[in-house]
């Protein structure tokens, strides 16, 4: 069944821009001296979520501690002058472009991300991607308020739509409007034993799945 309606995350699905991140992560915490692998574990772990929640959720999970009081503002203003700085190196997911041209003149798409919301139209503006989509919504709310903010707005049923995303989070965010989602898999394995509507290697693959043609 096509949706009415396609609700999308956008970073690893639309922007390959997952390891630029962590490269944001890993300079607003350099002062901290944490590994850089135990900072990707981490990464995948709260994917999803907006970065003002999960940094004091990494940092505690790599410190042992929680952040102390009045870093995290700081912590934020560093992340942003560098994921600004980045953005120049950033670059679309395989197919992706493909996808939402094709799609977006058959049924309505909206993104649905945990980035800031000035960020994520500033990434929008620099891709040319805004005629694609009737909406690029960021944070906040979060994701979950998000999803059911466009149910609500659009009057749908969740089954008449879906969410696509990347990360568990994303999943839990979906799940809890009974949204079916559509897992994209690049290469981490976020999903296994969870009860997806299917799970893709990009974007490449949706429009057979959802019989846009």
């Amino acid at each position: 069944m096509r949706p009415t309606c396609i609700l999308l995350d956008f970073d690893g699905v639309i922007m390959d821009s997952m390891m630029l991140k962590l490269d944001a992560y890993c300079f607003a915490l350099a002062e901290y001296g944490f590994d850089r692998t135990k900072l990707r574990e981490q990464q995948l772990r709260y994917a999803g979520l907006s970065r003002s929640k999960a940094i004091p959720i990494m940092f505690e999970a790599l410190a042992g501690k929680t952040l102390p009081e009045g870093n995290l503002e700081r912590i934020l203003t560093l992340f942003a002058e560098e994921d600004d700085r980045l953005r120049e190196k950033m670059k679309l997911m395989p197919g992706s472009l493909a996808f939402l041209k094709n799609a977006s003149r058959k049924v309505p798409l909206v993104v649905v991300t945990g980035t800031p919301q000035e960020a994520i139209d500033k990434t929008v503006e620099r891709f040319e991607l805004r005629s694609y989509f009737q909406e690029v919504c960021g944070y906040p709310p979060a994701k979950a308020e998000l999803l059911q903010a466009q149910l609500d707005k659009r009057g749908l049923k969740p089954e008449q739509t879906i969410y696509v995303g990347d990360s568990i989070q994303d999943y839990k965010a979906a799940n809890a409007s009974g949204i079916p989602f559509v897992g994209i898999n690049n290469g981490d394995n976020p999903f296994a034993g969870l009860p997806l509507m299917a799970e893709l290697k990009g974007l490449g693959e949706l429009a057979d799945l959802v019989k846009l043609g």
